[in-house]
């Protein structure tokens, strides 16, 4: 079963079912945008397309546990997650359509080299941090695409310059927390990617909730179920999407880090940041944090 979680944006989920099949996909309505709720229940009565409307606070972690609720009640082997914004690609519909019905299926998979679209003024903070950006007709708006944040040097990273290059008046307080984060996140990833997500997985994902965080909860998530794949509880696998990409991300209209981040001139980008590392000490304390590759896998 394919799983479209969508809270804000109507033409984002009209342009999930260019490629999605209207019969084996639940869309998840988590918001707290009025307008939006009865916009999407319309689009999907009248496109026949099973949906629920979720209670939602208006936090990602709420809306990605609901999902993990209607799959649990669904009691169907597999589940793909799409965020609202973003979509899949036709051979991403084919090659996750194609594993649903194998025997030997992952229980979990990871994309990273990721593939998303922008604007061109997608890095102008006015552009980020704009109230009316995630509503936007996305039909015409220009985009160009761009590989994720790939880490070619996790030492190299924890140095620290980042931040003392790129957020004005950082301190070396500033600068110590970010090189424990990336130290700990380095230690614990298993790809050279500072985020991913788990898109296709099997009902052994279930009891990994989402932690309530601003940013980072998709990160935390895959870290515990990378912990239970180190214990061998479960198989997990990575695909590297650079080549043949199954799954877009559209940060002209989402991006809630880039937002977060852009606060106070970099600061929001510490703020969430300094909560994230405290879960990660917790899971580095219960010795959930393995430096073991994720084997990669062909689709």
């Amino acid at each position: 079963m394919f799983y479209v979680l969508s809270s804000h944006n109507i033409y984002a989920l009209r342009r999930q079912f260019n490629t999605l099949p209207k019969d084996n996909t639940t869309v998840i309505i988590n918001t707290l945008d009025d307008k939006f709720r009865g916009q999407a229940e319309s689009y999907c009565k009248e496109e026949c397309v099973r949906y629920f409307i979720t209670e939602s606070d208006g936090t990602a972690a709420t809306g990605k546990n609901s999902f993990l609720d209607q799959f649990d009640k669904d009691n169907v082997p597999h589940a793909v997650l799409i965020d609202g914004d973003d979509y899949l690609t036709p051979r991403g519909v084919h090659c996750y359509k194609r594993m649903m019905g194998k025997k030997d299926s992952p229980d979990a998979l990871i994309l990273f080299n990721q593939v998303s679209l922008m604007s061109p003024d997608d890095q102008k903070t006015e552009r980020t941090q704009c109230e009316k950006r995630p509503h936007e007709d996305i039909t015409n708006m220009p985009r160009h695409y761009t590989q994720g944040s790939a880490v070619l040097d996790w030492d190299l990273l924890a140095q620290g310059d980042l931040i003392s290059d790129n957020i004005p008046n950082a301190t070396e307080a500033d600068v110590d927390l970010f090189r424990n984060y990336i130290t700990l996140l380095g230690s614990g990833m298993g790809i050279d990617e500072l985020s991913t997500r788990l898109v296709f997985m099997s009902r052994k994902v279930i009891p990994y909730r989402f932690k309530d965080l601003v940013v980072g909860e998709d990160t935390l998530q895959y870290l515990e179920v990378k912990d239970a794949f180190e214990r061998g509880e479960l198989v997990m696998v990575a695909h590297k999407e650079s080549k043949a990409p199954t799954y877009i991300y559209d940060l002209r209209i989402s991006g809630i880090a880039v937002k977060e981040s852009g606060r106070g001139r970099g600061r929001g980008f510490l703020t969430w940041m300094a909560r994230l590392l405290k879960e990660l000490e917790t899971l580095q304390k219960q010795n959930k944090l393995h430096k073991t590759r994720v084997p990669i896998t062909e689709l």
